[in-house]
Parts: C-alpha cells; structure tokens; sequence
C-alpha cells in the first residue's frame, strides 16, 4: 500500500481534481473495455451471465472497490495517523499495546479512513455506497453492471470483486420450552448458582468450577456480530449494552422494527443468551458478567441474503469501541471456492486475521453443512481465529459440524462445544425458553469461556487465548478434522496462565488484637516468582497496604498477617501473583476491585433446639415440619450455622430433610441417601454431609431472627418416622441481647419486609450518628442494578423502598438481590428475594 497522492502519466495532481477531471471521460459501458486485471473473474462472470449466479438480470451488484491507497502525501500522513488514532477508544488503544508488539505502531496506514475523494469519485460514477473497510483500504457500493468498468477505470482503484455472501436458511427451529421447565432440573448441590435449563451444557465444558472462582467476565466486552437481538428478555435484561448499530438498516437500533422479518431478532437474541444469560433457576451462561457491543449486521428474511461487507462493517466498528472479543456465528461461502477457504483470499477472513493481529480474539462458527471434509464457512478457514464445531452432551460431532481442513492443509475446527439442544432465551417471550441446534450456539459458548479467560488473566493475545483453548480441550494429544483439538475445557483454559490459589478466607472476629494470619499455596504450571507474592489489604475503606507474602516451609505456600484493628473495623483483603512467564493473577479473582472483607465485630455463639416428638408421615409429599423460632431478643447476622438431628425411621433412604430460614432459603440437607440405614442422627456438617442442593454457607449473612423450619418427607409406603429432636448452632455478629446492640454497630441494615417480595420491598436501617450514606442494589454477580440513594442522612432510622426496577427504570427479573449500605465506618449487605 502506498501512502502518496495519486500519479496519472506522470503528472501529479490533488484528489479531489483527479476525481473531478475523470467524471465524464470514461468508457461508457461493456467488459471489453475492463482493464485486465482489474475485475475478477468473478464479478465478469456475475456481469455476463447473472443468472448462472443466481442472480437477476437487470440487479445491481454489490461490489467491493479497493483502492491504490488512503490518498495522504507524506507529508501529512503523521497527523493523519494521530487523527485515526483520536477515533479509538481507549480500550482500544490499549488492548492493541497489550498484544502487539512493542516495537510496532498500535496505529498504522491501514486505520487511516478511506479517502473520501476517492469515495466520491465512484459515487459520481453511480456507485451506491454501502459501507468502507479502512482495514482493507476498500468500499462496497451497489453499482449496476453497466458503471462497474467506468469504475475499473478510476485511476485510484486497484481492483473491483464481488461481495460474497450466504442466503440464511432460516432461524434455527426451536423447540419451546414452557417457562417452568427447569423446575424439574435439581440444581447441583455442588455449584452456588441455580443453572437452570444450562447445568449440562456448562458442566460439559466445566464451567461452573470457574464461576465458583469468582470468575464471571466481569471487565471484559464482547461483540456480537449477528441479527437484531431482544434484550428485553428476562435473562438480558441485565446485560450492559455499551452501543449497538444495524449495519443492515444503518440506525442505532438492533431490536425489531416495523418493516423488519418476523425473525428479525431471533438468531441475535438465541446467540447473546447463550453467551451472557442471566437468570437463576432458568437459565445462565458462561460469561455472564460482561459487557456487550451488538451488531446487527444479518438480514435473516430467507429472501435476503446476508452479505461479508456488513460483517467487515461491523468488525471494525466492534474493535474501534474497546471490544475484547467477537463471537460471530455467521459465515459467508456463496461464490468461494473450497481453493479460496485458505486463510487468505476471503474478505471476512482477512479481516478477522488483522483484527487478531490488533489483539481482538475472534471466535467464529464452523459451519452447518457437514459433508466428510471441507465444507467449512469463511471466516473459519482463518488462522487467528477460533473455529468451533458442534458436539451432542456425550461429545460425538453432530451430523451438521463441518469439517475442515482450510484449502491450506491446516486443522479446522479448533475446538467443540455443544451445538445440539442449546438452551437460549425464546426471542418473542420475555419469560421464556428453548432449545436449538447448530454451531451457531458452540460458537458463543466457547467465545464466553475466552471471556473468562480475559476477564481473569486480561493480558493474553488472541493467540494465547487459542494456545489455552486447544492445549486444554478433550484430544488435545490428536487433532483431527472432525473435532480439532476437542471438547472445551474451561477450567484447564482459564487455569492456563497465571498462578493458582488455594486459601481459606478469614471470617469475622471479635479479636481486636490480632494479628489475621493470611496463607495461600500459590502454584503455577511454569512456576511462580516468589517475590512477586503480595497480601494487599485496607481498613474502613482507607488506602491499600501492601505486605509481602513469605514462604512458610509448606509446600507452595505462603503467608503474611494483617495487623489487629479495633472493635467496628472493616478490613479487605486480596492476594497478587506472578508467574515464571509473567503472566499476574489475584485471588479473589478482581483483587482489590471484589476483595474479601471481613469484619471486628461482637461475636456470639447461641444454640438453640427443640423436641418436637412429630411422626413423620409416611407415603405424603408434603412431610411434616418443625419450627425454632429466634424472637428479637436473639437477633443477628448469621456467621456460620451447624444443625443437630435426630430422627428415627427404619429406612433413611426413604427421606428427604429440608432447612428453610426466616429469608427463604432452603438447603436439602438430606436427599434420599444411604438406604437401608437406620435413624438420622448427628450434626451438619460435623458428622453428617449437606446432599444438597444448597450448603449451609447459603444462611451465612441472613438474619437470625424469626421461624427457621425443618421439614422432613417420605414420599414413600413403608413406616412412619419421628422428628425426635432437632436443633440450630449458631455463630452471630452484630448481636441483639437484653442490654442492647453492641456499641461498635454504627449502622444496622434490617431485614427487608416483604421477603420474598413482588414488586416493592422496604429497606430498613438505622444509622448511630450522621454521615454520607449510600444504599444499592446488587446482583449476585457483583453488578449494580441500582443505587437507591447516595447523601449525608441524619442519624436515627431510616427506609428506602425498592420497586424491583433497575436504574434504567426496567423491570428485574426474579431471583435473590443483595443490598448493601456503605457508611464512612462499615459495609453492611443482606440478601433478598424478589418472585414475579
């Protein structure tokens, strides 16, 4: 590419009088006067014989025109270049310095705009501008037969293609699941979250063990390249949108419009769900706590079909607003040629390789035409991006992944995920559900895995992030055309890089001396730098200290203390490493941003029991119940809780034990297990094992007071059992007794009243002394969903009511919100639960 004015017989002259001087001294029309070389045989073949293309006689052709180059002298091309790189956004500017290397500008010649002059020239021609590529110095214009060779003749222009496509067969069918329909899926008593209808497919490609690492995508910003997308939806209404643009209708809005296909949203709405879903109980996603930029850029009429210039349109535009990664579960192969599938002819390809070179990971479908070998879709044939094919839940290939190889010889797909019974949010009801197939839904489930391979280790290039993904996956040993290097691994790939920790937070204390003693066992596949190992921590939100982490003499580990702090204090805390190849990590997962906190506060151990002496009934779903109520005398915050039984029945396998609190929540304790055994008797989780679903670290953080419940069911003919006696351990902080709240309270956060509620629920807190007072609404993936007030408030009591909106005055959907009150003096957070 040269960066000069254009040169004509040796005469230099301006663009813009080059572009005026040509108008009007062109050939008229006809191919035999197309300058060899400057039309491919393609578009020739599209100009002559149209029908052979499917094409329509009199139509206009979509074409691309490349120019000679970005119409800057020399002279200007330095402050041309600071411009181009005005119009990126930070993000941007940074992820490229990350991946690129340093040696090498982060912007260059090829993000300079296409010369307008040059743009104008084939609009006077005729052309019909639909989008410019700065990347690929080029343009497409629907232009008519007749002007493509008056074009050709520009001499700014290099060549002129046609713009490939792919006529959409239509949206995936789904099979419509009823709104209730994970009901009858148990959630996992080993995973914290509900996954609802996505357990199998998560646990497939072991995804909820990163979640229970703290890692959600939090920080990272995926584009979607697509249809149109309904987020309006029950399980994105949550997902931060941080811009959207239709490159279809060349507007700001992706949802439906009138005018628009029925289907118009659908495939946009199916993908983005799959991806960053959230919605407890029905359905969440692998990266759900990341933040999106949505392009339109499919027209899913099977009329018309999709065209690769709206895709480069929106790639560039992802990229220039701060995106991390693409997931694109499109692909364009009408007119290629299986010869031209070899990482460097197709235009979607080569984008999507540059923008990998610009440190922006592109994940993309493999294609839903499976013949025995080379049938993929391009952009897949690219050698940067992330090709995913489609497997069943046992991990065979589905009968539609297609296979590569690229036209080059190299192994495509590179990964699999599941392609078959995906389920997605239903895109025409805002609390509904279904199931769809193809690699369009592989695809954004591994794209979230590389979400939270970024939002944990930001630093990866897009080749590192393919190194993980494929090292890690299933057959990583024998790759192979059908299924690449395999079933995603998502712990392994997110583990890939960056030290591990293993350590066991510090709860709350009523030991102001101190010291809080903080070990972790630091490991690394490629070794850990021992001096890189930091205890970072602060007290009531003042400024973070840092101590070095000093080996103990045990294996890996490491340890440090943080000083004793008085009766109130808040202390936060977060652990850094470094590995041998540099790559840093913390613990938890964001560091200082999500740190653990514990509190000094009072400390009080009550037990409470009662001996009810209920027969347990049997063959009755509906059991029988004991409550232990705590009045306000006994109230607190529940630290930890431990649970004596003692129940005799002749066959234990024949019960079912539930725990429910004063908020709601309900543990299984006991779930139809060891049969044949006699009596249930010992402690959770002393003696006996919590079955699940649920933990008892779910009541951590609930309020004591009011009816804690003990239900027991035998579902089953046979012999009745007793609930002899039963009763609740429990540790408290901020403790009520005779004498009043503990003096160091500065604040108390009451219980929400309604809870459960549906819609409004009043928040309750009481304030020791006046002082800037700011009360918000979380989600449990630590995103805000509102802040309800941010002031100075006087002291003495006070409320706020929720309506179960966000701060975009939407609707929520159900499921468990976490408040939490900031005082200058502590953080005080409890759980409720809202049910539509």
């Amino acid at each position: 590419m040269r960066l000069s004015v254009a040169h004509v017989r040796g005469v230099t002259i301006g663009l813009a009088a080059l572009a005026v001087a040509l108008i009007g001294t062109l050939p008229a029309s006809g191919s035999g006067d197309t300058p060899d070389g400057l039309v491919s045989p393609l578009l020739q073949a599209a100009m002559d014989h149209p029908l052979d293309l499917g094409l329509a006689a009199d139509e206009p052709l979509t074409v691309w025109v490349y120019f000679r180059d970005k119409g800057v002298a020399k002279s200007g091309l330095d402050a041309a270049v600071r411009r181009a790189e005005e119009k990126l956004s930070p993000r941007t500017l940074a992820r490229r310095r990350r991946a690129m290397a340093p040696d090498r500008p982060v912007v260059d010649g090829r993000d300079l705009p296409v010369a307008s002059a040059y743009l104008g020239a084939v609009e006077e021609v005729g052309g019909r501008l639909r989008h410019t590529s700065r990347w690929l110095n080029a343009a497409s214009f629907r232009l008519r037969a007749t002007d493509v060779a008056r074009v050709s003749t520009l001499p700014m222009v290099e060549r002129v293609d046609l713009v490939r496509r792919f006529r959409n067969p239509l949206t995936p069918k789904m099979q419509p699941a009823s709104r209730l329909a994970s009901d009858g899926v148990d959630k996992a008593a080993q995973w914290t979250l509900d996954y609802g209808l996505n357990l199998s497919p998560l646990q497939q490609v072991q995804v909820p063990a990163v979640h229970e690492m703290g890692v959600t995508g939090r920080g990272i910003v995926v584009g979607m390249l697509d249809t149109g997308f309904r987020t309006t939806h029950e399980a994105l209404a949550g997902v931060t949108v941080l811009d959207a643009y239709d490159f279809v209708g060349n507007d700001s809005i992706v949802g439906y419009q009138a005018g628009d296909a029925t289907s118009a949203i659908n495939h946009g709405t199916m993908t983005l769900s799959t991806l960053a879903g959230y919605m407890p109980g029905r359905l969440i996603s692998p990266a759900y706590g990341v933040s999106v930029l949505l392009a339109r850029t499919e027209d899913v009429s099977q009329e018309v079909p999709a065209e690769e210039d709206n895709w480069v349109a929106g790639l560039e535009w992802a990229e220039a607003r701060g995106a991390d990664i693409i997931s694109s579960s499109l692909g364009y192969i009408d007119w290629y040629t299986f010869a031209d599938l070899d990482g460097n002819t197709a235009v979607t390809t080569i984008a999507a390789d540059l923008a990998a070179g610009r440190g922006l990971v592109v994940v993309n479908s493999a294609g839903n035409n499976r013949v025995s070998t080379n049938s993929l879709i391009a952009p897949a044939d690219a050698d940067s991006v992330i090709t995913v094919g489609a497997v069943d839940l046992s991990g065979t290939y589905t009968s539609f992944s297609s296979p590569g190889p690229t036209a080059d010889g190299r192994i495509k797909p590179d990964v699999m995920a599941l392609g078959l019974g995906n389920p997605v949010a239903n895109p025409t009801d805002d609390h509904g559900y279904g199931f769809v197939n193809g690699t369009s839904f592989s695809c954004p489930l591994t794209a979230g895995v590389a979400a939270l391979m970024l939002s944990r280790v930001p630093g990866l290039t897009p080749l590192q992030v393919l190194e993980a993904l494929r090292e890690t996956a299933s057959q990583a040993g024998a790759p192979d055309n059908n299924y690449g290097w395999g079933v995603v691994d998502a712990l392994a790939a997110v583990t890939y890089f960056g030290p591990m920790f293993q350590t066991s937070p510090l709860g709350d204390t009523d030991d102001t001396f101190g010291p809080y003693p903080v070990t972790a066992v630091v490991t690394d596949r490629v070794g850990v730098d021992p001096a890189s190992v930091v205890l970072n921590y602060r007290v009531n939100e003042g400024s973070w200290n840092a101590l070095a982490m000093s080996p103990t003499g045990n294996s890996d580990e490491f340890g440090a203390a943080i000083p004793g702090q008085g009766l109130g204090s808040t202390i936060e805390y977060s652990v850094t490493a470094t590995g041998t190849n540099g790559f840093t990590t913390t613990w938890p997962a964001y560091g200082t941003d999500l740190p653990r906190r514990f509190q000094v506060t009072t400390i009080v151990n009550l037990p409470v029991s009662v001996v009810p002496d209920l027969v347990i009934p049997m063959d009755d779903p509906a059991g029988v119940s004991s409550v232990i109520t705590l009045s306000g005398a006994q109230s607190g915050i529940v630290v930890d809780v431990s649970v004596d039984v003692h129940i005799t029945h002749p066959d234990i396998g024949e019960l079912t034990l539930l725990l429910t609190s004063p908020s709601g929540t309900e543990v299984t304790l006991h779930l139809r297990t060891d049969a044949g055994t006699v009596d249930l008797v010992g402690n959770y989780p002393q003696s006996l094992t919590v079955d699940g679903p649920g933990s008892l670290s779910w009541f951590h953080d609930e309020t004591s007071i009011g009816p804690w419940t003990l239900t027991a069911i035998d579902a089953l003919p046979g012999s009745n059992g007793v609930i002899d006696s039963w009763g609740l351990n429990f540790v408290l902080k901020d403790f009520v007794s005779a004498g009043g709240r503990a003096p160091a309270a500065m604040a108390v956060l009451h219980p929400n009243s309604p809870n459960p509620f549906n819609p409004k629920t009043r928040i309750a807190f009481d304030l020791a002394v006046a002082c800037r007072t700011q009360l918000s609404i979380f989600d449990l993936r630590g995103m805000v969903v509102r802040r309800l007030l941010g002031e100075v408030l006087d002291a003495g009591p006070h409320s706020v009511v929720w309506d179960g909106r966000d701060g975009s005055g939407r609707e929520v959907g159900s499921g468990v919100y976490l408040y939490l009150l900031e005082t200058p003096f502590e953080i005080r957070e409890r759980k409720m639960l809202l049910v539509r």
